[in-house]
């Protein structure tokens, strides 16, 4: 049973996975930010187009 369960399981490897698996704290501290840094920009600037409307 723990064979098949070990054989049927699919594993996907991207960068991005690695990443999550590999990197320490401190990176994906940075990283993080600067995606919710980022993602906060353009939600902004969406709200700002819409206001200019």
């Amino acid at each position: 049973m723990i064979g098949f369960l070990q054989t049927s399981r699919k594993e996907t490897k991207s960068a991005f996975a690695d990443f999550i698996r590999n990197a320490k704290s401190d990176e994906k501290k940075r990283v993080y930010n600067t995606v919710i840094t980022q993602a906060t920009k353009r939600q902004r600037e969406v709200l700002e187009s819409v206001r200019a409307r």
